[in-house]
């Protein structure tokens, strides 16, 4: 039940409905609909992406250390602040190498967004 547009609110109250075993496969399909925080269905996505920490991190992890910009950004400020310490430990190197700026090409916002999310951690 992967939306078939940024208006298909439907299809993610269905994804709430659905088991386990048929959610995580989608995961990385599901992520995509976070490309733009600004889209209709991107907060019910979320929360059903927030369901499964373990096995979103790695598809966060690639997210980090691609290329999109305004993915990366999101990833950044909505999914790492709620997800949980051991998820957080994990993408850690990541988010230092966005901080670092050793991923090119880098965005000053994201390199911000990730020293703060690196800040985060510090706190707990």
């Amino acid at each position: 039940m992967i939306p078939k547009n940024k208006h298909d609110l439907e299809a993610v109250n269905e994804l709430h409905q659905m088991p386990e075993s048929e959610v995580i496969p989608l995961l990385p399909q599901l992520l995509e609909w976070i490309q733009d925080m600004n889209w209709p269905v991107a907060e019910s996505v979320l929360e059903v992406l927030l369901q499964y920490p373990t096995e979103l991190t790695p598809h966060v992890e690639e997210v980090l250390l691609g290329e999109d910009d305004m993915w990366i950004y999101w990833c950044l400020v909505r999914v790492f602040p709620e997800l949980p310490y051991f998820s957080k430990l994990v993408l850690a190197n990541a988010v230092e190498q966005l901080a670092m700026q050793r991923i090119t090409p880098f965005n000053e916002d994201n390199v911000e967004a990730a020293k703060e999310a690196l800040r985060s951690l510090e706190t707990l």
